[in-house]
């Protein structure tokens, strides 16, 4: 059995200790540059089982890629700044907000940021070498440096040159817990089920006549500047009750009757467009004051504007609220009608300066403002809705709209280039390529800029006095630049300190902004190559051949790589990507805390090992989820124990035969000629998946041939294994020593671990050269060994034993007792050589092939493209075949009674049979045969032989009794 637990740690401890990657970085020095750009893991503490998965998948392709002699840059890398360390710094430091880390220091705050991002950096090394990835984790990019940091300003500088830098107040998701603006990327959408309402707002001048609005978000409404409506809608005008109600005619029948239970008269039907500029009095008149003001700035506060896009008939009331300060879709009608964008919210989510309203919170006391409206009696009615909405990707608290300004990467121009771009990139799975097309053509200008203290600074210092803008692009640029001391560390608060002289001669401030987190990653295709500082690795290895992560990096890492890459370089910086799917608990339920159905990589490590996680879990089809299975697991550790146990033949083979397989030259049988095939075939598709980067198809065609040498071809040769000639004992020594050791090789980049220990097991006996089975190289195929046809004809002859050994068992006869005749009717031909291997493997004495009936002319065409096959076998014992059966049945049973014994196949025996006359009859008729099968010198029947140090053992074979005893000499 297998024992992973002692050879994974000795296979990590041999690597270590003999330097083997940096011998492979060594050997391959000189070989065709292969750039695999990592996508950084963020450094929030130990791995979790989906970047395992990740990692794993990374290696296999790396592993592969070194054994063909690539060069490869293969860099680790992290994700370091950004909101998950500050929450869970503050969390340690027990800071609730902002204010408390000013209070209790930036600097120490920060200084708290780089020692937890750099401990779980180090940390997660450790996790991704107990996996066996191997990965450059000495020169590790960290965005923390200065070096990275300066790479970075890079893309602000060159932005900033080519126009694509500007500032600009829009309506952004922003998160109230993190206290800062989000980007499109970096939200997260869930259904909800929440409260949505029913209002009425009085039209001015008229008597008893309102508007029908209806809104999911509550607090907007003291926010509401406009009611929009569709200008080609069919609107109606409601007689209900004593008022006066006007909403779209296509539901007002839903609304009116379903939603109020009202009962009511149309009076009027009229287009949308007709409504046009009506004022409304906002039902919230503590606010009269506030909004009067904003009213004599702008005349069409309040009143009903038009929009085609943003208002229909599919739910609420056709008449939709409108915010220009709280809604990106608002805010753009607002623009067109000149209304501002009102929002009094603070960074907290709080609604400040807005009379009695002033200290509500956003989203969370939406009930407080229903009940205000309702006692307004504004509110009608408040209904459940189950919709999407944006959350914050990092804290996963729902986010807010708010007015904010902003810094903005401009890059809607780009999409035509960036569709170009994709063009020429290999997608694995292909549907990738669409869906990142798809992607990309709703791309919209980034925010740039967060209101935070842990990321990279914003490089952009600006004019107190004329507001002039400057952008730089490194340290030695601001050392020419700054009138004041420049501090070692480029992070905040230190870097706010640096002023710079203006063309004006006032002082520049730096803007107190970090960038988006996602810069960080995305501009690693030319970070990790240390440019701008060093062109050489960049001109060498530049764009990355091989990128891989999940599905979701399409809205993300592959996004903003390629965004930042033509905006920084004007290229595109990768040519191939794979993408694989999430990782789900076996009820395909989303893993998390809060559901305890979370599987750490270490739960299945402690439990199957290394090499069983990474073969099991990268055999996942490329793109799509994986429900984690544990029964699967098992299987796959089954699979791992069979590989073990070839090797363990191939030993105790070469061990009995006193031969080094290495220096055979046997002649080979119809078996060994179809294993060599197989194997020869495999390493050619295998070779063929890894080039066009089909990893997930990998694993599946190995597995297929190290189980075929076990189950089909060791199980042929098991009597000619045990009884036949030494030139066929060399052969198999020959075949099957040759296809494990291709086996372990084509293995090596899934499980390193159980193919190094092979390897090492086989090197010191047979004296093989290379150190490591990672030093050996990817094993060629040999196209004249490959027979296909042959391939289909052992097929065609494996489903006739199959067929066969089913009808034995339906007649519950065993394999040992031999049959007269099998015979097999078909209108495919049987290969000789083959019926000879069905012959031994059914355990029959004549075959028997007869063609099919003649048919007609029409029903042989068809006969001639489907293969016909009947089985029949003659199941009558005759004594002679009964005598034979029971001579088979005793070998085996001697032979179970050896293992029982511990003996090694090569120990001879001296041994003495106890039994009845009839059998005693059938062993003298077979005993040459037996002494041969069991490895006896001498055999003894029904005499008590003097034998010391005997092992004795009772048995049974159908009714008759036997005794066994031996004598190891």
């Amino acid at each position: 059995m297998y024992n992973f637990k002692v050879t994974e740690l000795n296979v990590l401890k041999f690597w270590q200790d003999k330097g083997i990657y940096k011998k492979v970085k060594q050997k391959n020095k000189k070989g065709k540059p292969f750039y695999f750009l990592q996508g950084p893991p963020y450094t929030s503490g130990r791995i979790h089982i989906g970047q395992a998965w990740n990692n794993s998948m990374k290696d296999i392709i790396l592993r592969y890629k070194r054994m063909n002699g690539y060069n490869i840059w293969d860099r680790a890398g992290y994700d370091m700044h950004g909101l998950p360390t500050e929450n869970a710094v503050q969390k340690e430091l027990q800071l609730l907000d902002k204010e408390a880390i000013v209070r209790f220091s930036v600097d120490k705050f920060v200084k708290h940021c780089i020692d937890f991002s750099s401990k779980m950096a180090k940390l997660m090394d450790k996790d991704l070498l107990r996996l066996g990835i191997w990965l450059d984790y000495e020169n590790a990019y960290w965005p923390i440096t200065n070096k990275f940091i300066e790479s970075e300003w890079l893309l602000i500088k060159k932005a900033w040159e080519t126009n694509r830098i500007y500032k600009s107040k829009k309506i952004m998701h922003w998160c109230a817990s993190c206290e800062t603006a989000l980007a499109k990327h970096e939200l997260e959408y869930k259904n909800v089920k929440e409260k949505s309402i029913f209002l009425k707002f009085k039209l001015k001048n008229k008597k008893n006549e309102y508007l029908i609005l209806w809104t999911t978000t509550s607090w907007t409404i003291p926010f509401n500047l406009a009611v929009m409506v569709n200008p080609d809608i069919e609107y109606v005008r409601a007689k209900v009750d004593k008022e006066v109600w006007i909403l779209a005619k296509a539901i007002a029948n839903i609304v009116l009757s379903s939603v109020f239970e009202k009962k009511f008269k149309i009076i009027e039907e009229f287009k949308g467009k007709k409504l046009l500029g009506l004022e409304y009095e906002h039902p919230l008149d503590e606010l009269k004051e506030i909004y009067s003001k904003l009213k004599k700035k702008h005349k069409n506060i309040h009143t009903i504007v038009l929009s085609e896009q943003y208002v229909t008939t599919e739910a609420g009331s056709g008449l939709v609220h409108c915010a220009p300060g709280c809604g990106a879709e608002d805010f753009e009608i607002g623009q067109k009608y000149k209304l501002p964008a009102f929002n009094t919210l603070d960074e907290k989510g709080i609604i400040k300066q807005l009379g009695a309203l002033t200290g509500f919170v956003a989203k969370k006391d939406d009930a407080k403002i229903n009940k205000l409206l309702k006692k307004k009696k504004a509110l009608l009615a408040e209904t459940e809705i189950e919709h999407e909405y944006p959350f914050c990707w990092r804290c996963h608290n729902p986010i807010i709209f708010r007015a904010t300004e902003q810094w903005f990467l401009k890059i809607e121009d780009l999409i035509p280039e960036m569709l170009k771009a994709n063009e020429k990139v290999k997608w694995i799975p292909r549907w990738g390529k669409e869906a990142f097309d798809s992607w990309i053509k709703v791309l919209r200008d980034n925010s740039i800029t967060r209101q935070r203290f842990w990321g990279t600074p914003a490089p952009i210092w600006q004019c107190d006095k004329c507001k002039n803008t400057l952008v730089v692009s490194s340290r030695k640029e601001l050392e020419k630049l700054a009138i004041t001391k420049i501090p070692q560390d480029l992070h905040k608060p230190g870097i706010d300190s640096i002023k710079l002289k203006c063309k004006c001669g006032s002082e520049m401030s730096r803007i107190p902004d970090v960038l988006d987190v996602w810069l960080d990653s995305g501009t690693t295709s030319w970070n990790c190559l240390y440019y701008p500082k060093r062109k050489d690795l960049f001109n060498k290895f530049f764009p990355a051949d091989f990128i891989l992560e999940a599905t979701e990096q399409i809205k993300l890492w592959f996004s903003m790589l390629l965004i930042c890459s033509l905006v920084a370089l004007k290229k595109p910086c990768y040519k191939a990507v794979y993408m694989h799917g999430m990782i789900l608990d076996w009820q395909g339920i989303k893993m998390s805390k809060h559901l305890g159905n979370i599987i750490s990589p270490y739960e299945v490590i402690d439990k199957y090992g290394a090499d069983l996680l990474r073969y099991y879990i990268c055999e996942n089809k490329a793109g799509e989820n994986i429900n984690f299975n544990w029964k699967a697991t098992k299987q796959k550790q089954r699979h791992i124990n069979i590989l073990w146990n070839i090797k363990n033949y191939v030993l105790e083979l070469a061990e009995l035969l006193k031969t080094n397989p290495e220096k055979i030259k046997p002649a080979l049988d119809v078996e060994e000629k179809y294993i060599l095939s197989r194997c020869n075939n495999i390493i050619q598709e295998t070779t063929k998946l890894f080039e066009s980067y089909h990893i997930d198809e990998v694993i599946t065609k190995v597995e297929s041939l190290f189980l075929e040498l076990s189950r089909v071809y060791i199980h042929l040769i098991r009597e000619k294994a045990s009884i036949g000639t030494k030139k066929e004992k060399q052969a198999i020594l020959y075949i099957t020593y040759s296809t494990l050791i291709n086996c372990i090789k084509l293995f090596s980049p899934v499980c390193p671990f159980i193919a190094e220990s092979i390897y090492q097991e086989l090197k010191e006996r047979f004296k093989l050269k290379q150190e490591s089975i990672h030093l050996n190289s990817w094993p060629k195929a040999d196209k004249k060994a490959i027979n296909k046809k042959l391939e289909q004809d052992f097929t065609f002859a494996l489903e006739i034993i199959e067929k066969s050994l089913a009808k034995r068992s339906e007649a519950g006869i065993g394999i040992r007792w031999p049959l007269s005749t099998l015979t097999i009717t078909t209108n495919q031909k049987i290969n000789p050589e083959l019926q000879k291997v069905i012959l031994k493997q059914v355990n029959v004495k004549t075959i028997i092939i007869k063609k099919p009936k003649r048919k007609a002319e029409k029903e042989k065409k068809k006969e001639k493209e489907k293969k016909i096959l009947e089985i029949t076998l003659n199941t009558k014992l005759t004594p002679e075949l009964e005598a034979e059966g029971y001579v088979r049945e005793l070998t085996r049973l001697i032979q179970a009674k050896r293992k029982k014994a511990e003996l090694k196949k090569e120990q001879k025996i001296d041994l003495v049979l106890i039994c009845d006359k009839q059998l005693q009859a059938y062993i003298e008729k077979y005993e040459k045969l037996i002494k041969e099968k069991v490895n006896a010198l001498k055999l003894a029947i029904n005499k008590k032989e003097k034998i010391k140090k005997r092992h004795e053992f009772e048995g049974k074979i159908k009714e008759k009794q036997v005794k066994i005893l031996f004598n190891i000499i």
